[in-house]
């Protein structure tokens, strides 16, 4: 049987920053109760000149690595809301980097935390219709570039990530399912980062920096509401049961999220993936990161059924079931 994910590959920037240290250092913010909340102690950061482009191909030329000629992808598509310029796309410039033919069918698309399981979505499309053999899917996002270390509130959550992820055309189809609130789409926003107004720009004043702004009790409130239900269809739309998923693998939000989905769901601990201690939430990577990372810890074996669901940015949701 053909896997539908065949390899993933990840990378962290090393430069770490420490959550209980950064609460320390700053006792104005009182968020020292908060930091259990968010399950997150170390965060990951880019360097200063390290570029959304630069990450990404740490990532997928280590999955490029080990693999023969005739694994090699036909297409390339890069998930980010980070691009390091808004045109060309990133993976143009990756193509390039990675040496892959120019025969290689290259876009992004624009999505965080709900973006894994649209790109599987979208590689599982193109194969479907003849388009593509193998895809090469890479999630990327360098939010450390968008958000004041003074914002307290998302400076302890959100961690610069890449991940790489090989796609063959699987023998047994998998089940997705979408959603979008376009409704609360400015709960996650970052302004000044488009060719729309710059916002509080007067007339002659300096372009303002990018501005990572989230209302988090909106965006909770969103997720225990909505999400938990959405899940449920998923499941009944691939007709399974919450039972019969072997592990279910959501998008690291932060620990307090995932506990209520779980016990919202009664997901045994057992088969609910909570990674975020060492890693953070690092957007449209967070779901193949903890994939990883649970593959090679032993919770996460091939020919498990996995339930993959992501929510954020839009806001929106989107899932999928498949055989790992």
């Amino acid at each position: 049987m053909t896997n539908f994910i065949n390899k993933i590959e990840f990378y962290l920037p090393e430069n770490t920053v420490d959550c209980y240290e950064l609460a320390e250092s700053k006792p104005h913010w009182h968020v020292q109760n908060s930091l259990p909340k968010t399950g997150v102690r170390n965060l990951h950061h880019a360097e200063k000149d390290e570029t959304t482009l630069q990450m990404a191909y740490k990532s997928a030329s280590k999955l490029l690595e080990d693999i023969s000629e005739d694994e090699m992808p036909d297409t390339l598509i890069v998930c980010t809301q980070t691009p390091d310029n808004l045109l060309p796309h990133v993976s143009a410039c990756l193509q390039h980097e990675l040496g892959l033919p120019s025969t290689t069918k290259c876009f992004d698309i624009s999505l965080g935390c709900s973006g894994y399981s649209y790109g599987l979505s979208i590689a599982y499309g193109y194969m479907a219709a003849g388009i593509a053999d193998k895809v090469l899917f890479v999630t990327v996002d360098n939010y450390s570039k968008l958000i004041d270390p003074e914002n307290k509130t998302s400076y302890i959550i959100f961690s610069d990530g890449t991940a790489a992820t090989l796609l063959e055309k699987p023998a047994k189809p998998p089940v997705f399912l979408f959603g979008t609130d376009g409704s609360r789409c400015k709960s996650i926003i970052c302004h000044n980062s488009g060719i729309g107004p710059m916002t509080g720009k007067d007339a002659g004043s300096p372009i303002k920096n990018p501005d990572f702004q989230m209302d988090g009790y909106n965006v909770f409130q969103f997720t225990v509401k909505t999400i938990p239900q959405e899940i449920e269809k998923l499941a009944a739309n691939a007709g399974t049961t919450m039972d019969d998923i072997d592990l279910f693998v959501f998008h690291q939000a932060s620990r307090k999220v995932l506990e209520t989905i779980g016990k919202k769901l009664k997901i045994p601990d057992e088969k609910l993936i909570i990674d975020l201690h060492d890693v953070g939430n690092t957007t449209s990577s967070s779901i193949p990161i903890a994939m990883k990372r649970a593959e090679e810890s032993g919770k996460l074996r091939r020919g498990d059924k996995v339930m993959l669901f992501g929510f954020g940015i839009g806001l929106s949701w989107s899932g999928v079931v498949l055989e790992y």
